[in-house]
């Protein structure tokens, strides 16, 4: 993919050419990620909504969570607040913890929404007819498996890209499945899937 098959990356909060940089500038690797982001910092806000004195501990592991997804993407300034919330519920700082809480949640759904909203700007841009092809790839699927029983994020991502990159006459509805378990980083379920499919196909 050329810079210019590329649209802006000017999302509020994001540093976007610091992240690609980590990635040696290949956008291949960036945007699954991207697409990873909105759907697992929403499942983690949700957990970082109430915190209390008896679950400061998972406060913690949950905020470090975010503040991991966070970096990758180059939400640096985000990444660095989880990061303070994460020490001071470690210390024990409940009342620090609590000041600085809704003001990281909301940061970190003002990025989750603007990633989502740059998403839909770049796959409406980019949208070309896709190839149709009988059924997705018993090969891909058969890497997507190992990298779902690996709990492999990255090559997950990087091999649902390319099945979506073709629409199918059948089992179109296993990839939209797929993606749905991919994003929630549900890998035990596609796993599971993913062996029934195989064995029903004679794989």
């Amino acid at each position: 993919m050329s810079d210019t098959d590329i649209p802006e990356i000017n999302i509020p909060g994001l540093d976007a050419e610091t992240a690609l940089d980590m990635y040696d500038d290949d956008m291949d690797i960036y945007l699954p990620i991207l697409r990873s982001y909105a759907p697992n910092a929403l499942a983690v806000i949700e957990k970082l909504r109430s915190v209390s004195l008896e679950t400061l501990a998972e406060y913690a592991i949950n905020v470090h969570g975010l503040k991991g997804i966070s970096a990758n993407v180059g939400a640096t300034r985000l990444s660095k607040a989880a990061l303070d919330l994460e020490h001071k519920a470690k210390s024990g700082d409940l009342d620090g913890v609590l000041a600085g809480n809704d003001a990281l949640l909301k940061s970190a759904e003002q990025i989750a929404s603007g990633i989502r909203a740059w998403l839909e700007q770049y796959d409406s841009g980019a949208a070309q007819p896709k190839p149709r092809l009988p059924k997705p790839d018993p090969a891909l699927l058969a890497r997507l498996y190992q990298c779902c029983k690996d709990y492999d994020m990255q090559g997950a991502e990087a091999i649902m890209t390319e099945l979506e990159s073709a629409d199918y006459n059948a089992d179109a509805s296993l990839i939209t499945w797929l993606r749905e378990r991919i994003d929630e980083s549900d890998f035990s379920s596609a796993e599971e899937r993913l062996a029934t499919y195989g064995e029903g196909n004679g794989g």
